[in-house]
């Protein structure tokens, strides 16, 4: 049996990511960066787009880190992007 390179996550429910980001951080920085620097600055665009990041970071290690998540799931209407989440129907009550 040979090995493979593939890396295996520790938790089962690890996002995929480039590098040190998920694809979501990346796209968010990404978009930030390209129309700050088309509108104004290359190094504007960075530090706003680092700054996006750290507090999309931030966010998630508050309480309400879920809470985007959540609300688009329960108050938008229903569609087949959101294949990590269950069903609607399913309710488990935490705590």
């Amino acid at each position: 049996m040979e090995q493979t390179e593939v890396p295996i996550p520790i938790f089962l429910n690890e996002p995929d990511k480039i590098i040190f980001w998920t694809w979501f951080e990346v796209i968010t920085f990404l978009s930030i960066f390209f129309l700050v620097w088309i509108l104004c600055s290359f190094f504007l665009g960075v530090v706003l787009g680092l700054l996006v990041i750290h507090g999309y970071h931030l966010l998630q290690k508050s309480p309400w880190g879920d809470l985007s998540r959540v609300g688009v799931y329960w108050f938008l209407p229903s569609s087949k992007n959101f294949k990590t989440l269950p069903p609607s129907y399913l309710r488990e009550f935490v705590g």
